[in-house]
């Protein structure tokens, strides 16, 4: 018998967490909340593994350690091969989501790098607060492994 989760439009058959398409709604979702109740959202992409070489087994682990990082209204997804994103809600600025890369970096055994983007701060949309946060993840991994950058104008 297989572990392996059943494939589905929002989920990742993998790591059974939500794929890029539920992450985009959930995004917006948060990104329209934020909005409402003048708060702000983190999206914190996180890479694991040697330049992206992680066997199942460990992005499986690796998922569930992210998991368990999180708050319960936050979102967490499959990203990328070697790459999840999360997208932290009620965040008014860089501070509240120290606690999280904290918890993040120690949980996981594997090399990471993550990139950290804040709504409104640093982006005004969805699409801008991906692309700083992947430009926050680049200069992370330029740093080293195990390191982690928040994006700067």
């Amino acid at each position: 018998m297989s572990t392996t989760p059943a494939p589905s439009d929002h989920h990742d058959a993998l790591t059974a967490l939500p794929n890029r398409r539920l992450l985009d709604d959930r995004l917006r979702q948060a990104l329209h909340l934020a909005q409402r109740r003048d708060t702000g959202v983190a999206l914190m992409l996180i890479e694991v593994g040697a330049f992206g070489r992680v066997a199942d087994d460990e992005m499986v682990a690796a998922g569930r350690g992210l998991a368990l990082c999180l708050r319960r209204a936050d979102t967490l997804a499959r990203w990328g091969a070697a790459e999840f994103a999360a997208v932290l809600t009620d965040v008014k600025a860089e501070a509240d989501c120290r606690p999280v890369v904290e918890r993040v970096m120690h949980a996981l055994q594997l090399d990471v790098v993550i990139g950290i983007s804040h709504f409104p701060t640093d982006a005004g949309d969805a699409e801008a607060l991906l692309r700083n946060a992947d430009a926050a993840r680049g200069r992370a991994r330029q740093s080293g492994r195990r390191q982690f950058r928040f994006y700067a104008r």
